[in-house]
């Protein structure tokens, strides 16, 4: 019972809104494991991005057709070994600056040998490269060289290299005087073998030849000897000698891209081979090769009298029809001896291609000066030089070193250092021609003169005379004719009568047969005469002529 001086209490009422019971939990809540799964993907993502993040470069290049930042990438045997992140103009704006990371395996072969070229579609002479890239877009070769000195700035090269560093075989020097046909990426052939192509080639300099590198691959750059002879191959080869126009084509590839050959003794092949970045002598063509000397040479000079207008350097130089030489030039020279103008001819005779027997050939004597010896003493044997015409169809000269025949006595003399030969004029077919030319000359003035004309009046006049001569004795001679043929046969009809009436009792030993025998062929002639003036009434004129008789 409740107490009557308190105040009643009230009962609590019942909240009817649920509440939640907190109840306390041990560990972290599973829900947390998403974002922190999440942030170590991140940080492990960056971790790893830093990890192989390289060094940062720049690679100069004149242009960057296709190039675009964040996209293009730098590869190696289509592996990628880095990224573009900006391109820029240089800040004279003749170039572009290219800025690229790359990984951290390339960091190592990032070195002073190291070069870069940008692979896009190419067409020219010698074929169609990047032909790849026209769906993957343009991308930047790295080209690893040798070990060297570190480094972050390059200068990318113009056009992609034709072979890797790393590809074995040997690079030659090629020096020559004209280009020719010759572009980069034109073949190296050997025996029609293509074995490597020309790498590079630069103007010297004052413009003094053409430096040609030439790559040749292994294990053909075994073939290269110092007596190699290189010459230029492309296109088609044309040569007008003394033997006439020969004409010798070559690949398709050569033709259009140009090519060098080489060729190489057979008897050196087993000897050493060249080393890497020899130099050689470029030909014009495989005949020019072959004629060059393979050592020391023996220089000389002739005068030649008259016109040589066809003599000029790389005239052949024969020793009785066998070339031995070339020559070197030809220019006019005054002598004051004779005061006339003289060819004065420099030309060289090569030893290794001279080859006499039965003359001596002492041992422990170098070539040259055994060769030397023999054309010494051939000289005071009659040896001579002369300019004659190897060819009447081309008129291509030579200089030939003949035996003279009864030819005065000479030798060889010393003007300076220079060594002169004796020479004399032509006497084959050079000399004909000048005589013939000669002979043309003189029916030419004595048909341009008056003579001949007048000559040739006289004879039309006296042919017009005897014409009308025979014209008015052409009705005589017809009369005489018949009076001839009716005398014959009187006199042969007399003869009959005579020969009737006295039978057989003619007198022997008297003259009378005799007689009759001499009447009878006087009218037999009388007759043939008339049939000759019959036939050719002329003989009245001209007489009769010897074969008639």
């Amino acid at each position: 019972m409740a107490d009557p001086g308190e105040a009643p209490r009230e009962e609590p009422v019942a909240d009817p809104t649920p509440r939640a019971r907190v109840r306390p939990q041990r560990g972290l809540a599973w829900v947390w494991f998403v974002p922190i799964g999440a942030a170590a993907i991140v940080m492990w993502l960056a971790w790893r991005s830093l990890a192989d993040r390289g060094p940062a470069i720049t690679i100069s290049f004149k242009s960057v057709d296709g190039l675009q930042a964040g996209q293009t990438k730098i590869q190696h045997r289509n592996v990628d070994l880095g990224t573009v992140e900006s391109v820029e103009l240089t800040p004279d704006m003749s170039g572009v600056i290219v800025h690229a990371r790359m990984t951290r395996n390339a960091a190592g072969h990032l070195t002073e040998n190291t070069r870069f070229a940008i692979i896009a579609p190419r067409v020219g002479v010698g074929g169609i490269s990047g032909l790849s890239t026209i769906v993957s877009g343009s991308y930047i070769e790295m080209y690893p060289g040798k070990p060297g000195a570190p480094r972050r700035d390059f200068v990318g090269l113009d056009e992609p290299p034709l072979h890797s560093a790393d590809t074995p075989g040997r690079s030659f020097i090629l020096m020559s005087a004209d280009l020719g046909s010759l572009t980069r990426g034109s073949p190296i052939s050997y025996q029609g073998v293509p074995v490597g192509e020309v790498e590079n080639y630069e103007l010297l300099p004052a413009g003094r030849g053409i430096k040609v590198t030439a790559f040749v691959r292994a294990p053909y750059d075994e073939l290269v000897h110092p007596q190699t002879r290189f010459w230029n191959a492309g296109g088609v080869d044309l040569t007008l000698g003394a033997d006439g126009l020969r004409i010798r084509a070559t690949s398709w590839q050569q033709l259009l891209a140009g090519g060098v050959a080489f060729e190489t003794p057979r008897e050196v092949l087993s000897q050493a081979s060249s080393p890497a970045a020899s130099e050689f002598g470029l030909y014009d063509n495989r005949q020019a090769a072959e004629r060059a000397p393979q050592g020391p040479t023996l220089d000389y000079i002739a005068d030649f009298p008259g016109n040589q207008r066809d003599l000029s350097a790389g005239t052949a130089v024969e020793l009785q029809g066998i070339q031995v030489g070339e020559v070197r030039e030809a220019h006019l020279s005054y002598d004051s001896q004779t005061h006339t103008l003289v060819t004065r001819v420099s030309f060289y005779v090569d030893p290794e291609r001279v080859s006499i027997a039965n003359l001596p050939q002492p041992d422990g004597t170098s070539r040259q000066k055994i060769v030397a010896q023999w054309i010494d003493t051939l000289v005071r044997d009659g040896l001579r030089a002369q300019v004659s015409s190897a060819s009447f169809l081309t008129g291509m000269k030579i200089v030939g070193l003949e035996m003279i025949a009864d030819a005065p006595r000479a030798r060889l003399e010393h003007e300076g250092e220079l060594v002169k030969m004796p020479s004399t004029t032509a006497g084959d077919l050079t000399a004909v021609l000048a005589n013939l030319q000669n002979v043309l000359k003189n029916i030419d003035r004595a048909t341009s003169g008056p003579e001949l004309g007048h000559a040739l009046q006289s004879l039309d006049e006296t042919l017009t005379r005897l014409d009308k001569v025979t014209h008015d004795i052409e009705p005589d001679i017809k009369s005489l004719i018949k009076s001839l043929r009716d005398t014959a046969d009187s006199a042969q009809a007399t003869l009959n009568t005579v020969q009737s009436l006295m039978g057989n009792t003619a007198p022997t030993g008297t003259d009378l047969p005799r007689l009759m025998r001499e009447l009878t062929e006087a009218a037999r002639s009388v007759r043939g005469l008339a049939d000759y003036l019959d036939r050719h009434p002329e003989a009245l004129l001209r007489g009769r002529k010897g074969d008639d008789k």
